[in-house]
């Protein structure tokens, strides 16, 4: 899990507004130039974001704040599986050998 949260610099997360249809879930906002440039600086084909409620009130409203936040989760690499000694193929042959 990396240290850092990451939050994309030009996009904007809402609620939907309050007459929104049910299928409606949010309300996303784009300031395209910082948008752009913040994408500029970023490697690899895709940006995978989470959208999240914070847990502050807005002090007008009194709902809480959502946000977008940059999903960095990776799938660990297989040397660090190695090391945690987990041996996906023994698990295989092991559950082959099950009498039913």
């Amino acid at each position: 899990m990396p240290e850092e949260k990451e939050f994309p610099n030009g996009l904007f997360v809402s609620p939907p507004r309050p007459n929104a249809p049910d299928f409606v879930k949010a309300r996303i906002s784009i300031k395209v130039e910082a948008f752009l440039e913040y994408l500029s600086q970023k490697d690899g084909e895709w940006l995978r974001l989470d959208v999240k409620e914070g847990f502050k009130e807005d002090e007008k409203t009194g709902l809480k704040r959502w946000y977008s936040q940059v999903d960095n989760w990776q799938k660990p690499s297989e040397r660090a599986t190695e090391r945690a000694g987990f041996d996906r193929t023994a698990q295989v042959e092991e559950d082959d050998a099950l009498p039913f």
